[in-house]
Parts: structure tokens; C-alpha cells; sequence
């Protein structure tokens, strides 16, 4: 099977992209290697399959619809675009709300205008469990999601309703998935778990933006992303007119029982350091994954000790300017 997948050298689409290369399966990769973290990660992402046969690489921008209409012009056979490009951040997008709009929203839609015209039937597209907001836990597909606290949520669940419209009006076949906290290799440097791990190693300060009660019952439903390239796999093959999945692993841990679990995993302690609360953050995310276990073949299976342990093991084995980048 043929896929397009957009972000293809961020964290979770250079993992996309190589399991769906492992499954056999032709995957053309877009990405615009922007600065949102260093290029120099994203060029990393991709360096073990960038040569391989059934891997095509190109380095567009979604929001230039001239180069896109290129990308899509030169395909055949296509089966799927998964849609995991975007500027993701809660709390850096009360920074540039604009940019999150654009690179969000406006390149959604230039991506549904190109399945529009050459006929790509069948949409995967990554939305985030901050949609929720603080509704209460657990999260349902059904639940509302009118009340985002920060504008990067905001303008997912923008393209989730574009993605709505485009469905009914020209009958695309459309799978939302609202990820929760993922994990897996390759994850980005900003994210809690490389800063953790390079706390322990290096003694790289990790910022505390909660204080000793609030660390305790702040949440993250963490989830292994090669547990959702099966559900897109799935969805690939049996598509749907139109339907939201919960992607979390149903299990939320604590900021704490994180850092504890980091410190047993490396057998070194995390040098926390105190900061004021952020805007934007949500106090629980928490999936009920039922809908998604029975129509898109999701079974997480991976524990949080075992995603420390996952992410822990690749690190070890990466070159050294990797192991130490502290500008992200």
C-alpha cells in the first residue's frame, strides 16, 4: 500500500515512516525541516531510511500549494495521506498564535484541497487529546471539545471540524486520531521524558512547573506510537466516512510517578529546578479507548516503565551531540 505522510521527519512521523517501510509498504515523505526544534534533529530522524527503495523524501512546505500540487502530480496509486505535520506547543502558541493557524489550519485545508483534486479518498489525520481542555476524565470521542485552553488545541479541533465539512461535502473518508502524550523513539528533545533522562545523565536542570502537590496530581495518559501505526494500518485498510479515536493508553501517571520512574530506569536522580505555572496546561488527560480498541484494531499493551525503558535503550546508542543538545 501507498502512503503519503506529511511531518515524515518529525518524532512521530520518522517512526511512521519507518514502520510502515519495515511492513513493506511505498511511503512518500514531506517535510519542510523548519526551526520549530533544530533541523538538525529532524535531518537525524530519517538518516537510517532516507536511501531506501520504497522511500521518497520531499522537502516542501504544505502551505506552498504549488510545490505540494508537485509532490501530488508525480503520485500513483496513492492509499492514504496520514497528516502529522503541524506546530504543535500549548503553551508557546499564546506566542505566535498566527503561525499556529497557518501551519495548522490553512495547510490542513491545502492538504483536503489535494486529495480533492487527484483523488486520495482516505485521511489520517493526528489531532491531540488537548482538545479535551479540563473536561472531566476520562475523555470520550462524544465528549465537547468547544473549550480549548490554548490556541494550539484550538486550531486542531479546527481542522478536525474542515475535516468534518470536506467528508460530507466530497465524500473523503476521514479517521481523526486525538493522541495522547506519545512515546516511542526519536522523541522530540523539548518533550518531558529526553529532559528527564538527560537530568539524570548530565545533570541538565528539569524545569518543575508544578509544585509539590500539583506534581502529584497533574496526569499524562502516555501511549506508545507504534500501538497507533497499527491503528493506521487498520484505518488504511478499512477506512471510515467519518470518525474520532481516543489514541492514550487508558493508564494516567502523575509528573511524579514519571520522574520516579525515570530514576529507577537510569539508576540516576533528576536535578529539578522550580519555575511558575504555564498557561495553557491541562491538569489530566485521560482516554477512554474502548471505541478505538473495537473499529480501528488499537490494543496498547506498553506500560510506562516500558516506555522509559523503550526510549532509554534507543538513546544510549545515539551519537553524542545528540545525547547532550540542549537548544531545541
Amino acid at each position: 500500500m501507498h502512503f503519503i505522510v506529511t511531518g515524515a521527519a518529525g518524532f512521530i512521523g520518522s517512526n511512521l515512516c519507518e514502520f510502515l517501510l519495515d511492513i513493506g509498504s511505498d511511503v512518500i515523505g514531506i517535510d519542510n525541516f523548519n526551526d520549530f526544534y533544530n533541523p538538525k534533529v529532524k535531518e537525524y530522524n530519517v538518516k537510517d531510511f532516507v536511501g531506501h527503495t520504497n522511500f521518497s523524501l520531499y522537502r516542501c512546505d504544505i502551505l506552498d500549494k504549488k510545490a505540494l500540487d508537485q509532490v501530488f502530480r508525480a503520485q500513483k496509486d496513492l492509499g492514504a495521506l496520514v497528516h502529522l505535520a503541524a506546530w504543535p506547543g500549548v503553551t508557546r502558541s499564546f506566542d505566535t498564535p498566527g503561525v499556529y493557524v497557518r501551519n495548522n489550519l490553512e495547510a490542513t485545508v491545502n492538504l483536503l484541497e489535494m486529495c480533492r483534486k487527484y483523488g486520495v479518498n482516505n485521511f489520517i489525520f493526528a489531532s491531540t487529546s488537548s482538545v479535551y481542555g479540563n473536561s472531566p476524565a476520562p475523555f470520550v470521542e462524544t465528549m465537547s471539545t468547544d473549550f480549548p485552553l490554548a490556541p494550539y488545541p484550538a486550531t486542531k479541533k479546527a481542522c478536525e471540524v474542515m475535516l468534518y465539512t470536506y467528508a460530507k461535502a466530497y465524500g473523503i473518508n476521514v479517521s481523526v486520531l486525538r493522541i495522547f502524550n506519545p512515546n516511542g523513539k526519536r522523541l522530540r528533545p523539548d518533550l518531558a521524558i529526553p529532559k528527564l533522562v538527560k537530568s539524570c545523565l548530565y545533570g541538565y536542570e528539569f524545569p518543575m512547573y508544578w509544585n509539590n502537590q500539583t506534581a502529584a496530581q497533574s496526569k499524562r495518559d502516555y501511549c506508545y506510537v507504534n500501538h497507533i501505526f497499527d491503528s493506521i494500518v487498520h484505518l488504511a485498510k478499512k477506512p471510515y466516512p467519518y470518525e474520532i479515536f481516543n489514541m492514550g493508553n487508558s493508564s494516567p501517571v502523575s509528573l511524579v510517578q514519571l520522574i520516579e520512574t525515570v530514576e529507577t530506569v537510569v539508576g540516576k536522580k533528576v536535578k529539578i529546578i522550580q519555575k511558575p505555572p504555564r498557561p495553557g496546561e491541562m491538569n489530566v488527560t485521560y482516554a477512554n479507548i474502548e471505541k478505538a480498541k473495537k473499529m480501528a484494531g488499537y490494543n496498547p499493551s506498553t506500560s510506562i516503565s516500558q516506555l522509559v525503558e523503550i526510549y532509554y535503550q534507543w538513546f544510549l546508542q545515539q551519537d553524542e551531540w545528540y545525547q547532550k543538545l540542549t537548544e531545541v
